[in-house]
C-alpha cells in the first residue's frame, strides 16, 4: 500500500523485538522501525530507551542530530533542533548484558501462551490468542498477553482478590479521551473490546505452577466450566 501510494513507512515495532512475519524482522518492514527499552518491553532498560533502526543513512544521521539537540559531533556544530535523547552509558550497558538472555526469554514466553492456550481456549466465555505457530511464516514474541472475557470486571476483581496482579492496558478506547475531542463518535465494536480486554501475568520468570494458577483461578470463575478443568487436571 505505501509503494502504491508513494508513501513513507516508519514501523512501530516496540512491542516486536525478535519477532518476524515471512522470515523479515519486525523493525525492517519500513524506513525505519523503532523499538521501546521501557522495563516491561521485550528488552527493558532500568529506565526508558529506546532505539531506532534504519538502512538509510541520511536518516540515521538526521536521527543523530535530533537525539542531542541537533548537535554534530564531527563538527562541533548546532544544526537543527533537537531534543535529549540520548541513551545514557549506564542504560547501554544494562541492555548489552540482557541481549543476550532475549533468546531464551522470548521462548519462554512462548512457552507460558502454550500453557495458557492449553488450559484456557475451550472457555466458552473467553477469547484466547492463538498458540504459537511451529511454521515459519509467523514468530510471535508475546509481549502481552491479551484476552477478551465476559464480565471482565468482575474478573479482574476475583483475580486480584486471589492474589494474581491483571493489567488493563486500555481502559478506555481512544475516542473517548478528552484531548481528542472525538467523544461525539459511537463505535460500539471498539468500544466493547475496550470493556472486555485485559492482560494475564506473562514474563519470563513466570513458573509453570503460577501460570497455573492463575488458569485454575479464571475456572473457579466461570463455574459451568471448573468441573471440566479439574476432571482434565
Amino acid at each position: 500500500i505505501a509503494n502504491e501510494h508513494d508513501l513513507l513507512v516508519v514501523e512501530d515495532a516496540a512491542q516486536a523485538l525478535g519477532a518476524t512475519f515471512d522470515g523479515k524482522k519486525a523493525g525492517g518492514f519500513g524506513l525505519t522501525g523503532c523499538f521501546s527499552f521501557y522495563p516491561a518491553k521485550m528488552l527493558g532498560a532500568a529506565g526508558d530507551g529506546g532505539i531506532a533502526v534504519t538502512n538509510d543513512e541520511e536518516i540515521a544521521e538526521k536521527i543523530r542530530l535530533l537525539r542531542d539537540h541537533g548537535y554534530q559531533r564531527s563538527t562541533g556544530e548546532m544544526l537543527c533542533y533537537g531534543y535529549n535523547s540520548r541513551l545514557d552509558n549506564v542504560q547501554a550497558a544494562i541492555l548489552d548484558v540482557k541481549l543476550r538472555h532475549l533468546p531464551e526469554w522470548i521462548e519462554r514466553r512462548r512457552d507460558i501462551v502454550s500453557l495458557y492456550h492449553q488450559g484456557l481456549s475451550d472457555l466458552q466465555e473467553l477469547k484466547v490468542p492463538p498458540p504459537p505457530r511451529s511454521d515459519n511464516r509467523f514468530f510471535d514474541v508475546y509481549q502481552n498477553y491479551v484476552i477478551r472475557a465476559k464480565e471482565r470486571d468482575k474478573l479482574v476483581a476475583y483475580l486480584e482478590e486471589s492474589g494474581i496482579e491483571i493489567l488493563i492496558s486500555w481502559p478506555k478506547p481512544m475516542h473517548h479521551h478528552d484531548a481528542l475531542g472525538l467523544g461525539h463518535f459511537q463505535l460500539p465494536k471498539t468500544e466493547q473490546i475496550s470493556n472486555e480486554v485485559l492482560s494475564l501475568p506473562m514474563y519470563p520468570e513466570l513458573g509453570d505452577e503460577q501460570v497455573g494458577s492463575v488458569i485454575e483461578a479464571i475456572h473457579k470463575f466461570y463455574p459451568a466450566q471448573s468441573r471440566r478443568y479439574r476432571n482434565v487436571a
